[in-house]
């Protein structure tokens, strides 16, 4: 019988204590290494976030100032409400006029915000007044005025009319803009510190600063924050200082970012530290025990070997059965496993906001309509043909009402009030289309129209009736009630008609939540609307669609009663 002879190269314990002591100053090379990378990673994971948010706030300001010298040019020399303030023949009059040009302004400032804040002086007159709400205090009001008004200069360029320029007040910085024509000066102020508030939720770290500069004043800042700003600049691996320049962006204005990493991430900082300091005290205790096995462990062991060698040669068979380590087993299967959930989470969360994303996209595409826009044009070039010119009018002021809410409805929710107001003029145009083919009836208890509601809801449900329930035929009675339920906690809505009702075929999957698709594979709006209110409500909603037992589609949504805050 042959017996295999080949074995493992026998080695001295201390060779072995030589490779162990070298794997150890390995692995703290590679984890100092590891820790210094990460250190790097993050603070430009930081650098990016932060280059990245400022760059769409710098955007947003942007649309923002471009917008504001549009409106002052255009109002400086054509807003009709100025003339009215120019001619107001006694002080009994004035007040009106000023009050609806504030209101005026007031209604524009919803597009830019309060901060901005707008005034108006007429020279002949000797007039000065703020034409939005004021946001300071009456003696900087005086000081804003005196100054204002002694810089007053006459337009000599198109490019002074684009021109922002900075004031300091009470140790304070401001960024005016002043229009002269003829004999109205408009000018438009913000404070520094309301312009740079979007961005005050950013982690710059304790010492961050984010600093406004121009060629008029230099830094738009306070003097502390200014001499901090110049003194995080000396410390370049846990600072960073980003510049997005002015005539990069458009802006009258150049922002200085001081980004203070440590005390940003002074946890992911502190946590690497300790893990290098850590791994030292751990190798240097490993080498302790490693000379403590060799003393106390090994040598015996080795003195035990020998004595089995030498029991080997009286051929006594001597079996040693290796053991693994189970629990380092076990806690391998069990990290797989959480590695494996983990991902499923990720995948989870990247399906929702896709998911999230076409709602709002399907919402996008509801809001714009182009077909109904054109039958909308065609009808009126029919009325134009049969000279209906009361009609035209009627048609062409109820479509531009439907077009402007469709296009300034870009928020989760609207108020009840809107919403109905918006149905109206949907009904307006389709009673204009179709004549007395459809009655409407509406029943709205006390105060139901100043909750909250995501936009158009209710016109989509009330378009869907119209647009299957409608003929020449027969008339369409239709109804809409609102009604509180519940002590008021909830609100019952009804929509009602007397048409063919819903197919069965749709209306089996609209009980079974069955997404509905048209001809062409597109998502019909009634679908749309679900999602949307599943979206905004979770499970705080219920909507049943049945048929009457007569004749007629029945729609029933109950939402919860939150009041609307402008």
């Amino acid at each position: 019988m042959w017996l295999n002879t080949r074995k493992t190269p026998s080695r001295s314990v201390n060779y072995y204590s030589k490779v162990l002591l070298i794997i150890f100053i390995t692995i703290l090379l590679i984890n100092i290494f590891v820790s210094f990378f990460t250190i790097s990673i993050t603070r430009q994971q930081s650098i990016d976030y932060i280059t990245n948010t400022v760059d769409l706030y710098l955007k947003d300001a942007q649309q923002k100032f471009n917008a504001i010298d549009h409106f002052m040019i255009w109002t400086v020399k054509h807003e009709p409400l100025i003339k009215n303030i120019e001619d107001a023949n006694d002080m009994s009059e004035l007040p009106e006029s000023i009050s609806d040009f504030r209101s005026r302004v007031n209604d524009f400032q919803y597009s830019t915000g309060k901060e901005f804040q707008f005034f108006l002086a007429l020279k002949k007159e000797n007039y000065f007044f703020n034409s939005s709400p004021i946001q300071m205090d009456y003696s900087e009001y005086i000081k804003v005025e005196n100054f204002l008004i002694s810089k007053k200069t006459t337009l000599n360029n198109y490019e002074d009319m684009y021109t922002w320029k900075s004031l300091k007040l009470n140790n304070k910085f401001y960024l005016y803009h002043s229009l002269e024509y003829e004999n109205r000066m408009f000018i438009s102020l913000i404070d520094v510190e309301d312009i740079l508030l979007p961005l005050q939720d950013i982690n710059l770290g304790k010492n961050g600063t984010i600093i406004m500069e121009n060629d008029q004043h230099g830094f738009l800042s306070d003097l502390d924050q200014v001499n901090l700003f110049k003194k995080e600049q000396s410390n370049d691996f846990f600072s960073s200082h980003l510049v997005f320049k002015g005539e990069n962006t458009s802006l009258p204005f150049t922002l200085h970012v001081s980004v203070d990493h440590f005390s940003a991430y002074e946890r992911v900082v502190i946590a690497q530290f300790v893990l290098i300091f850590a791994t030292i005290v751990i190798s240097f205790i490993l080498f302790l025990i490693v000379l403590y096995m060799k003393n106390k462990v090994i040598s015996p062991i080795q003195r035990f070997s020998k004595n089995l060698s030498d029991l080997n040669q009286n051929n006594e068979a001597i079996d040693f059965k290796s053991s693994s380590i189970i629990e380092l087993e076990q806690a391998n299967t069990q990290f797989r496993g959480l590695i494996s959930e983990i991902k499923k989470l990720k995948v989870n969360i990247y399906e929702q906001e896709i998911e999230k994303k076409q709602i709002q996209m399907d919402f996008m595409k509801l809001q714009i309509k182009p077909h109904f826009y054109l039958n909308c044009l065609t009808t009126i070039y029919s009325m134009a043909q049969m000279e209906l010119y009361k009609e035209i009018k009627e048609m062409a002021l109820s479509t531009s009402k439907y077009f402007r809410y469709l296009f300034q409805t870009n928020q989760n929710f609207v108020k009840l009030e809107k919403e109905l107001n918006h149905i109206n003029d949907y009904l307006a145009i389709q009673k204009l289309v179709h004549g007395d083919a459809f009655l409407f009836d509406i029943f709205i208890e006390n105060d139901i129209e100043k909750m909250k509601i995501p936009p158009l809801v209710l016109q989509t449900f009330i378009e869907n009736t119209i647009k299957y329930s409608v003929s020449l035929d027969e008339q369409v009675k239709i109804s809409l009630r609102l009604q509180y339920i519940d002590n008021k906690k909830f609100i019952k809505i009804t929509l009602k008609d007397n048409g063919p009702g819903f197919p069965a075929d749709i209306l089996n999957k609209l009980k079974n939540n069955i997404p509905l698709t048209d001809q062409h594979g597109e998502k019909i709006g009634i679908n749309n609307v679900v999602q949307r209110l599943r979206l905004m409500y979770s499970g705080e909603f219920t909507i049943e669609f049945s048929n009457n037992l007569d004749d007629g589609a029945e729609i029933v949504l109950i939402l919860p009663y939150l009041i609307f805050e402008e």
